[in-house]
């Protein structure tokens, strides 16, 4: 820990903190429960691992699926191999880090709005190409015919879940025999140290301990605030 403080800012540690905080809570959300939410947060790091994917937007995906296939019935097994999936086709595409986190984000709210189309279609087509050719080669189309779909309303989440399952085992394959970038080895070592600060504050409560005491200076900012309005 003490090693790790020397090369990670408090700035760093916090926004670190806040996305494993805001992903459990969208994890129990999803998944109904704290031990189902526990049991999802474990193999999503370990799939982010396998598919060299951001954790964090990753898990969100995840969660967004979640909410947008309640209908499908798909056991959380399905939904994290599903997920996987994504992630590997993400990561065959060659996407930078931040090209790849904006798919991912685009795809869950795609998912969870029910169809996707427009922005979110439109991100996945520029920015993660091999996503893009799994999802038409799962529907049977050609990744052209991917933008008339989604404008038909036809790219609904059934639809796109069904199709990304079909290409499980190819792009599994895929990533499997790929030379891993320096960017992708990156984000494995960040989604590394993100699961290293969620359990340290965990273990220690830090990040609860200062947001109460940001909030108690706020709060007496706010009546500084208004003693001074007061006397004018």
């Amino acid at each position: 820990a003490g090693a790790f403080a020397g090369v990670v800012s408090v700035r760093e540690f916090v926004q670190a903190a806040d996305a494993v905080t805001q992903l459990q809570n969208n994890l129990k959300l999803a998944t109904g429960s704290a031990q189902a939410a526990g049991a999802a947060y474990e193999q999503l790091f370990a799939i982010a691992q396998r598919s060299r994917t951001n954790f964090a937007e990753l898990g969100n995906t995840f969660a967004s699926i979640a909410r947008a296939s309640e209908s499908l019935g798909l056991s959380q097994q399905a939904l994290l191999s599903l997920t996987e999936t994504i992630g590997n086709a993400v990561t065959v595409s060659g996407a930078s880090a931040q090209a790849s986190q904006a798919a991912l984000m685009q795809l869950g709210q795609g998912l969870a709005s029910g169809t996707l189309r427009g922005e979110e279609l439109n991100s996945i087509l520029e920015q993660t190409p091999r996503l893009a050719k799994a999802l038409a080669d799962g529907l049977g189309v050609s990744t052209g015919a991917l933008r008339k779909l989604g404008e038909e309303g036809k790219l609904t989440a059934e639809a796109v879940v069904q199709a990304l399952q079909s290409q499980q085992a190819k792009l599994a394959e895929e990533v499997q025999s790929s030379v891993t970038t320096v960017g992708q080895a990156f984000t494995q070592l960040q989604n590394a140290a993100t699961v290293f600060v969620g359990n340290l504050d965990a273990a220690t409560g830090s990040s609860g301990a200062l947001a109460t005491t940001i909030q108690a200076a706020a709060i007496s900012l706010g009546d500084i605030a208004s003693a001074f309005s007061g006397t004018t």
